[in-house]
This record gives C-alpha cells, sequence and structure tokens, in this order.
C-alpha cells in the first residue's frame, strides 16, 4: 500500500484518539476542583457514548457504513464471513449454484493464503470477496489502536488483492462487527466501503438451523443484507435453508457487482 497514503491516514487517526482524550483532563479537573458529580455525569456520558459507537455493529457514530440497500427493485443480498473454508466453501458454492444465488464473501487474509484456490473459485462462479480483516481478531478488534488495525485491514487488502488483482475488494466488514474511532476512516482511506447487515440468525453461536433461519426470515425484506458464516458446525445446513429461503421470499437475490451505493448514484451510506 502507499506508504503516504499509510502515514496520512495514522495521523488523522491519532488525532482522533487525542481528541477522544480529551475528555480526561477535563474529569480529573472537575474531580480536583469541589465537582465530583460533574466529573462523574461526563465520565460516564464519554463512556456510555464510546460503548455505543464501538460495540453497537449499526452505530454509526464513527463513520458511514452501508446498513442496508438501496430498495429500489426489493434486491437482497447474501453475504457470507468467515471464509475461505476447505469444507464449507465449495459445497456452499454448489448451494448457490444449484439456487442461483450471487453472494458476497467477506474472506479472512491468512485463510485465503491458505487456501488461494478457494479465492479464485468464488470469483469464477460469479461473486465477490470482500475484506474482513487479516487474522480476524474477533474478541479484540475493538480496541485496537490505528496502527494494528491500518495491518488488520491493509494486510487482508494486499492479499486478497494479489490473488485476485483483477477483482479486489470493495466492502470491508468488521469481525462481529465492531468498530471504533479509526475504523471508518481506514477502510475508506484503503477505498473500501464498510458493510454492516440487517439480518442474521446468529449462527455463529447457535447451532439449530429452524432457530437461526426463522431469526432471518424475520428481518428478510426488501433491502435486506443477510449475514450467515462458514467455520460453524452447521455451515452448510444454514446455508442450504437460507438460500432456499431467499428464493422463496421472491425477492430478487441480486449479485453485489449490480448495486449503486453513494458516490455511484446509490443509497447514502450513513443513512441506508
Amino acid at each position: 500500500m502507499n506508504a503516504a497514503v499509510r502515514a496520512s491516514t495514522l495521523r488523522q487517526a491519532y488525532f482522533r484518539f487525542a481528541l477522544g482524550l480529551l475528555p480526561v483532563p477535563v474529569v480529573i479537573w472537575l474531580a480536583g476542583h469541589g465537582q465530583p458529580l460533574a466529573a462523574v455525569l461526563l465520565f460516564c456520558t464519554v463512556l456510555t457514548t464510546m460503548t455505543i459507537g464501538t460495540l453497537v455493529p449499526r452505530c454509526a457514530l464513527f463513520g458511514r457504513m452501508i446498513k442496508r440497500l438501496p430498495q429500489a427493485g426489493n434486491p437482497v443480498l447474501l453475504t457470507i464471513d468467515d471464509g475461505p473454508h476447505p469444507e464449507h466453501t465449495p459445497a456452499i458454492l454448489d448451494i448457490l449454484d444449484r439456487h442461483r444465488i450471487k453472494a458476497l464473501f467477506y474472506l479472512v487474509g491468512e485463510r485465503a493464503m491458505q487456501h488461494p484456490e478457494l479465492v479464485r473459485d468464488i470469483l469464477a462462479r460469479g461473486h465477490e470477496i470482500g475484506n474482513h480483516t487479516q487474522t480476524h481478531p474477533a474478541s479484540t478488534f475493538w480496541m485496537l489502536r490505528p496502527a494494528r488495525l491500518w495491518r488488520e485491514i491493509a494486510g487482508c487488502q494486499e492479499t486478497l488483492a494479489a490473488l485476485c488483482p483483477g477483482q479486489p475488494p470493495r466492502f470491508f466488514r468488521p469481525p462481529a462487527g465492531h468498530h471504533n474511532l479509526f475504523t471508518a476512516l481506514i477502510a475508506r482511506s484503503l477505498g473500501l466501503r464498510m458493510m454492516l447487515w440487517t439480518a442474521r440468525g446468529f449462527d455463529g453461536v447457535l447451532t439449530d438451523v429452524p432457530t437461526i433461519t426463522r431469526r432471518i426470515s424475520h428481518r428478510l425484506k426488501p433491502g435486506a443484507i443477510v449475514l450467515i458464516h462458514e467455520g460453524t458446525p452447521v455451515a452448510v445446513e444454514v446455508a442450504e435453508a437460507v438460500a432456499s429461503m431467499m428464493v422463496a421470499s421472491g425477492l430478487p437475490c441480486v449479485p453485489p457487482a449490480s448495486i449503486a451505493f453513494s458516490d455511484d448514484g446509490g443509497c447514502e451510506e450513513g443513512a441506508c
């Protein structure tokens, strides 16, 4: 990646970090000048705001994101996280072929390096790949500082672009949907749009396929972005059930490349 872009982006990110720390001396000053209640209120307000902005996936407090599709034509989009997987990816690709659905696969860079043939097969079958970080640090991603965030997002972008130079990722999804002050800034500087979802069945933690499918069906409406995962005990069964449900819904399961967002005439990312 361009060193100048990296340096400029990290400067902006650390400036945001400094701004985020500004309330700390104010809290200390208030506490030291006989205003403990004001200090506590300020501290709690800032902490709550930061927590919501970081841990609530669809909260766009720290940057623009795609939350749903433009509703013209009633489209829905299937997105599949955490691949490629040596067993699940081929099976899921066959399921999607059978149902004539094109999906957006959010891939982990180090897993893509282990299975480059699967990445190329995803693209060869007409699907699109997205950036899902280099190592998928799901439990700690929300607390990563700018330099490490850059390595995760830029590293995955470099990996996938090297494997498929003609079709590099256009979209980024943070692990577990968690993001902080710097995530959207870094993604945007790498030419990526951050995309979340509208319909998920928590298949990363649940194993009852009917329950997972039912949760998704409740939110399968025009403009829905559906989220399922590879690498779970029921990944293939969920993919079959959700693909069947999406086709049965009558809503067009559109290929990602056909969707227009923000600057190319579609839905505004922050408003979707």
